[in-house]
């Protein structure tokens, strides 16, 4: 027998996931922590249910001289919707918000950050995925990628930042273009041809 993989492992040559991936990432999640909503909208279903019963009771028992206070008090029961009862879409967890306007800050020619497609984070990990190609490791936007978001990680409260900095490879998925995985790392990564 063997083991299934981690939901969301994710190796060196990751790619971020799809939009529908997100998506049901965001919904799972929402439901998982909205049990005020699931009350909201239990509640609002037996008051429009029990509203829906008196008109029928009241109907079969009065004839067709129903009083007209309670056809009032049906009808607004089933349309008002409950203050609780919006939809709020919820953010995706690993998504990190604050990082691309924090590396723009860094960046005023915009060389750098031009080049970033997402930041997110990945369990300990916040990994930067741009466009640079294979050819880019150690390249300066790659190495002020990973500096900037270790100090961002580091001003956020963060004491051991960890950092990669992926590009993108003609089938190979993302490949590292920087990494720091220690305080003594430096961002650059070694030779891996």
């Amino acid at each position: 027998m063997t083991k299934s993989p981690a939901r969301h492992s994710r190796g060196r040559h990751a790619r971020p996931p799809s939009r529908l991936e997100i998506r049901w990432n965001r919904l799972i999640a929402s439901l998982r922590e909205s049990r005020r909503r699931r009350l909201a909208a239990a509640g609002t279903a037996l008051a429009v249910a029990g509203a829906l019963a008196v008109a029928a009771a009241l109907t079969l028992a009065g004839g067709s001289k129903a009083d007209p206070r309670a056809a009032v008090a049906a009808r607004t029961a089933a349309a008002s919707p409950a203050p609780q009862e919006t939809v709020v879409a919820a953010g995706d967890p690993d998504e990190i918000p604050g990082a691309v306007p924090y590396l723009e800050t860094r960046d005023p020619d915009d060389e750098a950050v031009e080049h970033v497609t997402d930041v997110r984070r990945s369990g300990r990990f916040v990994r930067v995925y741009t466009d640079l190609g294979e050819g880019d490791e150690n390249s300066g936007p790659a190495l002020d990628l990973c500096k900037w978001t270790t100090q961002f990680l580091r001003d956020g409260g963060d004491d051991e930042p960890r950092v990669f900095v992926h590009g993108t490879s003609d089938g190979n998925g993302s490949i590292v273009l920087a990494n720091k995985q220690s305080d003594k790392d430096d961002c650059e990564v070694g030779e891996t041809r």
